[in-house]
């Protein structure tokens, strides 16, 4: 009160305020704004392995979960001030996640001890000044740019979670759990006559998202990793949200995007290498009336101590939304291919899923089937806790059957 009432800029007081909702619920009083989202997952997943030992010891799995219950918390303050928290409290598996993760790859291979996955509830959480749409300057927890599938939010996803492809393309990156994130900072704006330019340029620890601070973590380092991206709307756009909700009969829709990421991962006392790490890609998105598309390229070469980790991965997918009505069918292709240790190693993956939208994205049900399959000479090891993806084994094939009710508010 003491504060306030020695301000003269009204701006700062604003008054008894308002609130209400608009896609969350708000509150407003004068420069200050807080804005509240949550996004609800129940799922029930069914797991059919082909092989008796696949997983160890050997057992088809299925169950209910709540794999994401996210509150997200956001707003404004004076002097062109953006904020936002993103909390999780969801049934993803920290068990699994921390038995299987890059770090412990990396121990078995001998090599100098790695940063683990962020599990903890802080999701992403930064401070944001806002000089204009041209340039905004971020800093805190942060997304990583990255490929399309992982710069769209889950709950504006087609399918229930992300692709094998997608999956891979974070599980090599820092910090993935369902998306990659990291501590550092990140200066983005749009660009052009309407704004079909967009950019994001991030600097970031290249360690993940553990609440450790670097300072206080000795599987750490000073290395610091680089990502960008750059998106380009050449027809109206479709923002980072899959299926055809926002689009109109007759008429295109189009963004194409290009991003990259780089990191040395060195450890000292004394000085080692880890890895290093390059990754680009390229995406596209299409509509037009109920028809939609998604298409990725990615190409990754992790070069460790003795070895190198040379992998593609490739997405299509496509769905179509009947016109007049809530329903939706899609279908995805999606594969990985990696070399490793005069190995070769592929994956395959098949899915068709059947959306109902009750509210959009805000509320609907979706049924999917997904089918993996292994040509490996050797094995990879692929673990996405969100979608429950693992690893086929040499030659054997999984089925993995999934529904899912959303309530995104």
């Amino acid at each position: 009160d003491g504060y306030l009432a020695g301000t003269p800029d009204a701006a700062l007081v604003g008054g008894p305020g308002s609130a209400g909702y608009d896609q969350g619920f708000w509150i407003r009083g004068g420069d200050f704004s807080l804005k509240l989202n949550v996004t609800l997952q129940a799922r029930f997943e069914a797991y059919d392995y082909d092989s008796a030992t696949e997983p160890t010891p050997g057992r088809d799995l299925s169950g209910f979960s709540l794999p994401r219950a996210l509150v997200k918390l956001s707003g404004t303050a004076p002097c062109n001030m953006a904020w936002y928290v993103e909390l999780d409290f969801g049934h993803h598996g920290s068990v699994v996640s921390r038995s299987f993760n890059l770090g412990d790859s990396l121990d078995s291979l001998g090599v100098a001890e790695s940063q683990s996955f962020n599990f903890d509830n802080t999701r992403e959480a930064w401070i944001e000044w806002q000089s204009c749409a041209a340039f905004s300057f971020r800093m805190g927890q942060i997304l990583l740019p990255g490929t399309r599938q992982l710069m769209t939010a889950p709950e504006l996803q087609q399918v229930v979670d992300i692709s094998l492809a997608s999956a891979w393309t974070g599980f090599l990156m820092p910090g993935y759990t369902d998306r990659n994130r990291d501590h550092g900072f990140m200066v983005h704006g749009t660009l052009g006559c309407n704004s079909e330019w967009s950019y994001m340029v991030a600097v970031t620890n290249g360690d993940g998202g553990d609440s450790i601070r670097n300072v206080w973590d000795p599987r750490t380092d000073d290395n610091l990793a680089y990502s960008a991206r750059v998106n380009w709307a050449f027809l109206k756009p479709t923002f980072y949200e899959e299926g055809a909700l926002r689009q109109s009969t007759c008429e295109w829709y189009g963004e194409a995007g290009a991003w990259a990421h780089a990191h040395d991962n060195r450890v000292d006392g004394p000085h080692a290498e880890v890895y290093d790490l390059v990754m680009w890609g390229v995406d596209l998105a299409l509509g037009y009336g109920g028809f939609s598309m998604t298409a990725a390229c990615t190409i990754g070469a992790l070069d460790l101590p003795g070895s190198e980790l040379d992998t593609t991965a490739l997405l299509l997918q496509a769905g179509w939304l009947f016109p007049g009505t809530a329903w939706e069918v899609a279908a995805r292709w999606s594969r990985l291919r990696a070399e490793v240790l005069d190995d070769d190693a592929d994956m395959t993956e098949l899915a068709g899923v059947v959306n109902y939208y009750l509210n959009g994205h805000a509320n609907k049900l979706s049924v999917d089937i997904t089918a993996l399959a292994s040509g490996s000479e050797g094995v990879v090891g692929l673990v996405g806790i969100y979608p429950g993806l693992r690893s086929p084994g040499t030659d054997e094939d999984e089925l993995l059957f999934r529904f899912q009710w959303q309530l995104a508010l």
